[in-house]
Parts: C-alpha cells; structure tokens; sequence
C-alpha cells in the first residue's frame, strides 16, 4: 500500500504587481552558499515573452478567469467570519494552474472543470503567462504617465514606489523527490518559476518560515504569515505560491481637505462613523434597478477600483453577480459626471483554508490521498508516496484612500504525500455595504474582489 503525502500550492497576491519573476533569484544554485537561499532545481529554459501568445489566448484565459472567481466569491463570501472580504482569484488562479501542471486523468479533469480551464484549446499556461506580464507593465505605464504629465505641468516627479504591480511565483519542494523535466518546464517558461529544494521531512517549520518571508518580502510586508503555525507537518512535499502586490495612485486624486466624517451603515444596520472621501467628476458609470456603479480609474487608466452600491441588500446583489452578468455591466458603462462618496477603508483578511470551497466547487479527487493523480510532478515519488493536495491557502489586503489603491494577496497550494453645458452631477454616497473589485481596462481582468460592510474594520 502506497504512503500518501501532501502537498499544498501556496497562492498569494498584493495590488501592484503579477507574473514575474521574483525579487530572489531562482535561476542559480545558491551560488554564495548562503544556507538562507536554498538551492533551486530549474530548467533550462526562459520564460517565453507575452509578445510569444495571441490575444485570442490572452482573451480566453481572462474569461476562464474571471468565470471561476464569480464561483469562488460566491463559495468563499458565504463561509466568511468577518463582515469584509477581500481575495484575489487570479492568484488562486494561477497558483493551481502551476499544480494544474502536475494532474493527470481524473484529477486533472477536476480541476480543469472547476478553474474553467475546460475550454477545448485553450493553453492555459501560455495564457497565465502573457497575462500576468502584461499586467505587471501597468506599472510601468503608469508611471511613464505620470511623469509625463508632471513634467508639462512643471511639477515634481512621481515616486517609483508609488507604482507597483508585481505578480510572482514560486514552488518549494522536498528535496528527496526528482521532479519530472516537464513540469519543470511548464514552471520556468508559463509561471518563471524554479523549485526550491526545501527539507518538510526534517525542517517543515523552519520551512514554513522561510516560505513566508519570501511572501512578506515579495508583497512588501503586506501579506505576512500567509502559512500560519501547524500548516505544514512531516507529510509537506511542496508549497505552491502565488503572491500579487498593487500599489497605484488615482487618475483623479482625491483632495483631503474634502475629506469629512460621515454615518455609514454597516450590514447589522448599526451605525458607524467613517471617513469620506468627496469628489465631483467624470467617471466610468452604470446604474439599473440593482445598483449603481461607478469605476475609478487609477493613473494611465488601464487599472480601475469598480465600486458597485446596491440598491437593495448586499446579500441580494451578490447573490445574482456572474462573470457574465458583471461583464454586462463593465461593458455598459458610460463616462458621466459623479458626485461621489466614498468611505475610506483598510482590510486584511486572516489566512483562510480554501479546501471545503473548491471541494463544494466539484474538485473532489485532487484532496484524496488514495487518489489524487499528481504523477504529472513526479512520477516516481521515494517510498512509494503518493501525493494529493492537503490545503489552500489564501490571504489578501486592501487599501484605499486619497491618494491611491494598495492591494495584495497570496495563495499557497499545500502537497503532502499520502462640450455642451455640463449635465448635472450623479449623487453616489457609499454609506452602506457595497462590492468592490480591481479591474484591468483593456483586458477586463478580474485582480482582486471583495465586499466592504464595515469601512473601520481592519480585520485580522
């Protein structure tokens, strides 16, 4: 009878970056012997270019995407302890598409259906790839924008640390298993990704640690303790991660001295005092008989914050939001003059277990470590181990106030083994529980997705 090990992909994302490589080198084998930098098993071969993948491919796997985030919010809301919720779909997204990597027969075809990975001829890795580089030269643009308006208005350059969209991966397993050259290959051309050779069998805590250092300093410390104490054990095998870090100012500043105290009521109907930031201008909108919706464009306007007030309860207008149904709406909006509202707010959720969600989502088999099929990885694991999926992990952030957006995740897959006169301005006060989302305007990527029923509340 086999033994069966686990192992868990790691997914996290913060707002201001995605899909590239990582701050700490991957592609050497600890050339300074430097025992804090463990060796890296890696093919040979470099990440294909975003220029290398059509947009038809890029086009499909934003639709495959954001299918499969309306699924999890609606999955992941309805188990949320706290009144917020904040997560970024993308970057569980990608983080089981690397383990997605590694599946065979009916584990793979489990998976396939519930990330929306289903679709005949879609290359999902070639997707992930393009996209996630596109998305990380938002930044780029942006601040190539805002220098530029700065210098015609004769101003002081933006800071650089004020532009960020980084999106990074990376795989940390046992170094007693081979891990098959396919699946290394996939890793370093989709995702740029090597495996650190990590020792769970022995040093499974200190691994732990190691692991969320490598988060907390990918996500610029706004994601920590990603794998909280007793998240990996003697049976961890591998560590999947997927970390997102967005950090943007507004198009639009808000100016501070508008900014006045105001009643916000929360989804209990008890009454709180928030922050209200104010501003009167032209911006992305929608209204029907469910809610408005307005988007706020950050700078360069290829990213959006979309905040979507309903009419009704906050419970009611979550239950009827589909890919396609959110879709309709991004795509009707037309620029008009808002008066806006809108309360400040930071949230940072706990780590929250995702293995209940994506079981009730139809992948089943994936956590079974009699018959997980994860041969794809490594098809002669040592003594007769067998590998399945233990947890996911998620933990995410957000940030908004006047000056700009910040917003971060990660995801942790864990393996074991076993001109006319101005029309009048629209009123909008966000004074109560609404949906908020960071969008990518030209692709209309889903980054993050959340619901905010208590501007105070920090959360962890």
């Amino acid at each position: 009878m086999r033994n069966t090990y686990f192992f868990i992909p790691a997914l996290f994302a913060a707002l201001a970056a995605c899909g590239g490589e990582s701050d700490s080198p991957q592609d050497t084998d600890n050339p300074n012997n430097n025992t804090d930098k463990p060796q890296v098993a890696r093919s040979e071969l470099e990440r294909a270019p975003a220029s290398s993948v059509s947009s038809d491919t890029v086009d499909a796997i934003v639709q495959a995407d954001n299918a499969f985030a309306f699924d999890l919010f609606a999955k992941a809301r309805a188990s949320a302890k706290s009144s917020n919720t904040v997560m970024s779909p993308l970057s569980v997204s990608i983080a089981l598409g690397m383990t997605w990597a590694g599946a065979r027969n009916q584990t793979a075809e489990e998976m396939a259906k519930t990330l929306h990975f289903d679709k005949p001829g879609l290359d999902v890795h070639a997707g992930h790839n393009a996209l996630t580089q596109t998305l990380e030269s938002r930044a780029a643009d942006a601040l190539a924008n805002a220098k530029e308006k700065a210098k015609l208005m004769g101003s002081s350059a933006p800071s650089e640390d004020n532009f960020r969209l980084h999106i990074v991966n990376s795989v940390w397993a046992d170094g007693s298993y081979t891990w098959e050259r396919p699946f290394l290959d996939t890793l370093a051309v989709n995702y740029g990704a090597g495996v650190f050779l990590a020792d769970f069998i022995h040093e499974y805590d200190a691994e732990r640690e190691r692991i969320n250092t490598w988060v907390s300093n990918e996500t610029q410390n706004k994601i920590n303790n990603l794998l909280p104490d007793g998240s990996l054990d003697e049976n961890t095998r591998m560590v999947l991660v997927n970390a997102i870090h967005l950090r943007m100012p507004w198009e639009l500043p808000f100016e501070k001295d508008f900014t006045k105290p105001g009643d916000f009521t929360t989804a209990d109907g008890s009454m709180v005092t928030a922050e209200f930031m104010s501003q009167d201008a032209p911006f992305g909108y929608y209204e029907d008989a469910a809610a408005q919706v307005v988007s706020l464009p950050l700078v360069g306007r290829q990213l959006s914050l979309v905040v979507a007030l309903p009419k009704d309860s906050l419970e009611s207008y979550e239950a009827g939001l589909t890919a396609a149904s959110w879709k309709a709406v991004w795509e009707a909006r037309e620029t008009k003059p808002v008066d806006l509202a809108l309360p400040k707010f930071s949230f940072t959720t706990d780590a929250i277990k995702l293995k209940e969600v994506f079981q009730q989502l139809g992948m089943v088999q994936a956590f079974e470590a009699p018959m997980a099929d994860f041969y794809g990885m490594c098809s002669q694991p040592p003594n007769g181990e067998r590998l399945y999926i233990d947890e996911i992990m998620h933990k995410a952030m957000m940030a908004v106030d006047e000056k700009g957006v910040e917003a971060a995740a990660a995801t942790a897959v864990i393996m074991a083994g076993e001109t006319s006169a101005p029309p009048e301005s629209i009123e909008m006060k966000v004074n109560k529980p609404f949906v908020v989302a960071i969008m990518d305007e030209p692709t209309g990527a889903v980054l993050f997705i959340g619901h905010i029923q208590n501007p105070l509340s920090e959360g962890m």
